[in-house]
């Protein structure tokens, strides 16, 4: 392989990331949204300080549609962003060892998205509070691994690891206030507004990785 064709794969390794990081931070949005108009005017003081993203997904109809429908469809294709944005650091050195980490570690966090999207804690509690670990800690592995490595790679603007760091740091209280309040430690309403930003830093994180790392010229 030439260095022009080295150059045009790298080319369309940028362009299909940004692309697909794009839609499913769109999609994500547009779930969340959705869901959220859907589900206030049934419920008086609808507010991201009292609503679980979650109590959305498991309100009957239209609710539970648009918020579910968005997590099963963004699942897989998250799972793609994170593919293209792997390759995309290899290209620039990241190494084989910690793509294959990131794939593995990813797979495990999708399988617990899925899981937590199918079956709604209304449907099934004890299933649904299965893949919440599976899911939050999953995306704790991704996220330090991706930030570690991208903040040891010059081409990569520091931005991105922080805002890796930043997945970390929410997500870790978000799972370690939902275990207090699982044993009664907390009152239910404390890992609320940190579920939130759970879903705004991911969202942010798809967004600005798409849009930085799949500019052509990687600057």
């Amino acid at each position: 392989m030439n260095a022009q064709d080295i150059k045009r794969g790298s080319i369309g390794v940028a362009r299909s990331l940004k692309v697909v990081a794009l839609v499913s931070g769109t999609i994500g949005v547009l779930g969340i949204l959705l869901a959220a108009l859907a589900y206030a005017p049934g419920h008086a003081g609808f507010l991201p300080f009292t609503t679980y993203l979650s109590d959305m997904g498991a309100t009957p109809v239209w609710p539970q549609v648009f918020f579910n429908t968005s997590m099963l469809i963004n699942s897989p294709l998250r799972y793609v962003v994170l593919a293209l944005l792997v390759l995309r650091l290899t290209q620039w050195g990241a190494g084989r060892a910690f793509a294959w980490s990131v794939l593995a570690a990813g797979a495990v966090s999708t399988a617990g998205t899925i899981l937590m999207s199918a079956v709604p804690y209304s449907l099934d509690a004890a299933v649904h509070k299965m893949g919440i670990p599976i899911f939050f800690l999953g995306v704790v592995v991704v996220q330090t691994l991706l930030g570690l490595r991208e903040w040891k790679l010059k081409a990569v603007p520091r931005l991105l690891p922080v805002l890796c760091f930043l997945v970390v740091v929410c997500y870790l209280v978000f799972f370690v206030l939902i275990m207090l309040a699982e044993t009664g430690s907390l009152g239910r309403s404390a890992p609320i507004f940190p579920e939130w930003l759970c879903a705004a830093s991911l969202l942010v994180w798809v967004f600005a990785h798409g849009l930085v790392l799949g500019r052509e010229d990687g600057r």
